[in-house]
């Protein structure tokens, strides 16, 4: 077996609606499709999807979270903070990088994260 890439990352979440306001409104992701328990926003060149069908419904258990890149995380942090997004870890700053966690609706981790070099992978 080879993995050729990431078709996608996905957050089993209980509300669109809801979820919808976080990704889209909050966090600024372009909607790419959305169904009637499900929707895809783009991410640079990674596509999120989020959904509330199949055999689990609302939160996943789990490690995974995205890390989305930003130009200044304290900044961005500032902001999710004004639109009351729970944050279950303040800045973390390491050799390479800055990063926060934040929660979505469904308390799914998302990572905001910079690269001190500027780079996005």
């Amino acid at each position: 077996m080879k993995v050729k890439g990431v078709d996608f990352v996905f957050y089993y979440i209980t509300d669109l609606k809801r979820s919808l306001v976080f990704y889209r409104d909050i966090l600024g992701l372009k909607v790419t499709q959305e169904k009637e328990s499900w929707a895809e926003l783009q991410a640079g060149s990674v596509t999120i999807a989020i959904g509330n069908f199949g055999p689990i419904k609302g939160k996943q258990e789990g490690g995974a979270a995205v890390a989305f890149a930003v130009d200044d995380v304290k900044e961005a942090l500032e902001f999710v903070k004004s639109k009351k997004v729970p944050v279950k870890m303040d800045i973390y700053e390491s050799g390479v990088c800055f990063m926060a966690i934040i929660l979505d609706p469904d308390g799914n981790e998302v990572m905001l994260h910079h690269r001190k070099d500027g780079t996005i992978e």
